[in-house]
């Protein structure tokens, strides 16, 4: 008998809790929504050219990445060589 008045105690504060949250949202005065506004219709055709564009634009750039490393024009210094530890099998 007493796991079921432990029952109806937590249930009851539990709704009253519950309450509690329910008159504090409602008089808050926030919105529960926010009104949505349309962005228009997106345009396919010219996020695919913008696309495109892009992707132009990085082909260029790998390619003059390419002519200077083929080109012999870039050099590389190593001041500090870390140590590289040797892996035991």
């Amino acid at each position: 008998m007493s796991s079921i008045k432990y029952l109806n105690t937590i249930l009851t504060a539990l709704a009253v809790l519950l309450a509690l949250q329910l008159w504090t949202s409602w008089n808050s005065g926030a919105e529960l929504a926010s009104p949505a506004y349309g962005q228009g219709i997106p345009d396919g055709g010219a996020q695919r050219q913008q696309i495109v564009d892009q992707l132009k634009l990085l082909n260029k750039r790998t390619d003059e990445v390419k002519a200077i490393l083929t080109s012999g024009k870039m050099r590389v210094l190593i001041s500090e060589a870390p140590e590289v530890e040797e892996e035991k099998k």
